[in-house]
């Protein structure tokens, strides 16, 4: 039989319509471009399967569809000692899985350029001549094959890392049994840490009587789903709520320390999202990372111009985090002093700097003066530790002269 002829080439395949790629096509969406985008993914529905909290200011572009938001968040352990900090002008804001999904698909929906596939897997990519002798990608799929100039691929993938945050979560109506204090969220909690890790409680209390309640755990190895939850259970019993009614569930692991990837992309294809390097390695925040990426990359494509990848990670970023990250896998006992002594022991808006991308050379300074200086030294090389060293014992005597 004669072959089949090959779909003209679009200019756009978008793999995955998860957080990233939902957010790229929005953008898109929202352009002034004349890119035709296929934008395929396995799952058939949106599902209300997951959430996203941040930090920010009144206004931004995505303001509509936060559900709620606090003016402050609280650090605490089972040993009792607690921190609560708060920020004048930033708030801790979330954003309900549906409430993203809905918005995304309204966006897409109004541009007949774009078009969703959904319960499609993409299973191969590779270099393809198109029509005008130009280089592509020819993507394989469920449904046949398709053509694109350039390929966005948001797929997860399966990362090594030095610790992996493995958390499982549940939005229970509680009748007003769980005490919270007013205008905060519990951003760690009840932290404790052993031979095993830290362990912590994160609530999100959205009407005095229903809250999101999530048990995290960091690992040096991905945590069966089926343990993590079980130990969410008993975490609920001990806090009173074993008798809770559960609304929804959500859960993940979220590599921490993502170990480097040689593997040469191919031409034409950007990876994105967690995948991509959207994740913080040492937070496991990603969202507004994400919606930064997503405004450079359509606005880079709308220019005419191959994808925007995740920017690397500056180098000083990049190096605290390994340490940081390194520190708490050596020492996984200490990992909760470690916490409770930098919510403790920086100014608030230091360490949310530090948290949102934006820390400064003091900020820094600050972070590694409120930490025990031998573990961290311990990850360094010589030269590095000295360095890091002066660096502390300035910023102890700025703090001790104020």
């Amino acid at each position: 039989m004669p072959a089949l002829p090959e779909p003209d080439p679009v200019d756009l395949v978008i793999l995955g319509a998860g957080c990233a790629g939902l957010s790229l096509a929005a953008r898109l969406a929202s352009g002034d471009g004349d890119l035709r985008v296929v934008l395929v993914d396995p799952r058939t529905a949106f599902d209300d399967d997951r959430s996203w909290s941040f930090w920010q200011h009144d206004h931004h572009p995505l303001r509509e569809i936060v559900a709620h938001e606090w003016s402050g968040w609280t650090y605490a352990d089972l040993a009792g000692r607690a921190a609560t900090h708060r920020v004048p002008g930033m708030s801790y804001q979330y954003i309900r899985g549906v409430d993203f999904y809905r918005w995304a698909l309204a966006e897409i929906a109004g541009d007949d350029r774009i078009a969703l596939r959904l319960g499609v897997a993409a299973h191969s990519l590779e270099t393809a001549t198109l029509t005008d002798g130009s280089t592509g990608v020819r993507v394989t799929t469920d449904e046949g094959t398709l053509l694109a100039r350039r390929v966005v691929d948001t797929r997860p993938r399966r990362t090594a890392a030095l610790l992996y945050q493995c958390f499982s979560g549940v939005e229970v109506e509680h009748g007003g049994t769980l005490a919270t204090e007013p205008g905060a969220v519990g951003l760690m909690t009840r932290m404790r840490s052993g031979a095993d890790g830290l362990g912590f409680v994160y609530v999100l209390p959205l009407t005095p009587t229903r809250a999101l309640v999530e048990w995290t755990r960091f690992s040096p190895v991905p945590l069966a789903e089926g343990a993590v939850a079980a130990e969410r259970d008993a975490e609920l019993a001990a806090m009173g709520l074993a008798g809770a009614t559960v609304v929804r569930e959500e859960g993940g692991i979220l590599p921490m320390g993502r170990m480097p990837v040689y593997e040469q992309p191919m031409p034409g294809v950007v990876l994105a999202g967690n995948a991509g390097g959207a994740l913080r390695d040492a937070s496991g925040y990603a969202f507004l990372r994400i919606q930064q990426w997503a405004r450079r990359c359509a606005d880079a494509l709308a220019r005419g111009e191959d994808p925007a990848p995740h920017p690397a990670e500056p180098w000083v970023r990049r190096q605290m985090d390994r340490i940081f990250l390194q520190a708490l896998r050596a020492h996984p006992e200490r990992t909760a002093d470690y916490f409770m002594a930098m919510a403790r022991g920086v100014a608030p808006h230091r360490l949310l700097r530090f948290l949102t991308d934006r820390a400064t050379a003091g900020d820094l300074a600050s972070i590694i003066a409120s930490l025990p200086l031998l573990p961290f030294l311990a990850q360094l090389p010589d030269r590095r530790a000295r360095l890091v060293a002066t660096a502390a014992s300035a910023a102890r005597v700025d703090r001790v002269s104020r």
